[in-house]
């Protein structure tokens, strides 16, 4: 199972490249959202347009897309993988996905209050929410539960069109929940995109270091004994020929 995660996921120079670029984004972006400029600026209008279009199908909508995003959403689906996983005896996976989902909270909670972002007003709000607004945790954590669970597990479907429409369920999930905020009015549009965009960067280390960590020779001995076992007695009877 290992090595089939790895032939999916890029090699770590490629990983730390696209890593590299995501901070520099995210830095942009937070510079933006703390100086009020580039794309802050289109804040109030996407919020504003957000709020002015709400209706009798597409708030109940959202507001139960954002309850499926929370921590607690989060947290259960995490677990429930993780003791998946644990049972099939893959704790390498099961690890790889615990720590990347606690390391999301934590960094979240640590943005927030390094950024110090206040909401959108109250009265936009169709949610009650006390904690600052940059970045959204909810689009954080969906982006990272989600898409550790999406990257590890899809891998394991056999047919094609099967990873092809679990992979379009995962990102279409993602995107909802971030736009459900938005909707909701508890926050703007670039608390969303930085909460994507720090969960991109954290499951980009957090595979960086399982490839660093997981050597292609382990891999191979710990995934295919049955494959080792068919080339055994191949093996054996050319060493005794020779």
């Amino acid at each position: 199972m290992t090595s089939n995660l790895r032939r999916t996921v890029p090699t770590v120079p490629t990983l730390v490249a696209l890593g590299v670029l995501l901070a520099a984004f995210i830095t942009v972006l937070t510079r933006n959202v703390l100086d009020s400029s580039g794309l802050a600026t289109m804040d109030p209008e996407i919020s504003g347009w957000a709020v002015d279009n709400r209706n009798g199908v597409l708030t109940p909508t959202a507001q139960m897309v954002s309850n499926c995003g929370d921590t607690l959403s989060m947290t259960i689906l995490t677990v429930l993988v993780c003791a998946a996983l644990l049972r099939e005896r893959d704790r390498l996976r099961a690890v790889l996905i615990a720590v990347t989902g606690l390391g999301a909270a934590l960094i979240v909670a640590i943005a927030k209050r390094l950024v110090g972002r206040e909401r959108p007003p109250v009265a936009d709000r169709l949610a009650v929410e006390n904690s600052l607004s940059y970045p959204s945790g909810h689009s954080t954590g969906t982006f990272v539960v989600v898409g550790i669970v999406a990257i590890v597990l899809i891998p394991k479907l056999a047919h094609a069109a099967a990873r092809v429409g679990a992979a379009l369920i995962a990102v279409l999930f993602i995107a909802a929940v971030g736009a459900s905020r938005v909707y909701l009015g508890v926050h703007w549009p670039t608390d969303v995109l930085a909460g994507w965009s720090i969960g991109a960067l954290w499951i980009l280390l957090c595979l960086a270091v399982f490839r660093y960590l997981t050597p292609r020779s382990r891999a191979a001995a710990t995934v295919d004994p049955c494959h080792e076992q068919s080339r055994s007695p191949t093996a054996s009877s050319s060493r005794s020929t020779r």
